[in-house]
């Protein structure tokens, strides 16, 4: 399991490596007004999205415990090593979250209780895309199962 969730971390390292060298390489404008190369349309985002569902894919046919889901969950909610996600990555994160929703039915009740009450903190209604929705629904359902 250890080795999975290594597999996860190091999925968002090299997307934050990636995202670090498109900005170091990027020139002054580059991207503005639709015209040439924009960081929005790179492959490492795309590299990122399969790498965690192929992650998340390996760990749930482990069948992991209540506390291995719940570990991983929060690791997908907020990817944190210390340092601030550059505003390019706030988007892709975003998206990534709903990579848990097979790992949603190995959290314990207790478990999904506790995560949907912090989601909804983070996430207002009104501030939710279908993604949150659908990631909150399944927290909810499992709560109150």
């Amino acid at each position: 399991m250890e080795e999975l969730f290594a597999d996860l971390e190091q999925a968002f390292a090299d997307y934050r490596l990636d995202l670090e060298n498109y900005q170091k390489k990027a020139r002054p404008a580059e991207g503005l007004l639709g015209f040439g190369r924009s960081l929005k349309d790179d492959a490492c985002h795309t590299r990122l999205d399969e790498r965690v569902k192929k992650a998340v894919d390996a760990i749930c046919a482990t069948g992991p415990t209540p506390a291995d889901a719940e570990k991983t969950v929060r690791f997908l909610f907020k990817p944190d090593d210390g340092k601030p996600w550059p505003l390019a990555a706030e988007w892709m994160l975003r998206a990534i979250e709903r990579h848990v929703l097979p790992l949603i039915p190995f959290l314990s009740p207790e478990a999904a209780a506790k995560l949907l009450e912090e989601y909804g903190h983070r996430y207002r209604r009104w501030e939710r895309l279908p993604a949150q929705k659908e990631v909150y629904k399944a927290l909810k359902a499992k709560a109150y199962a």
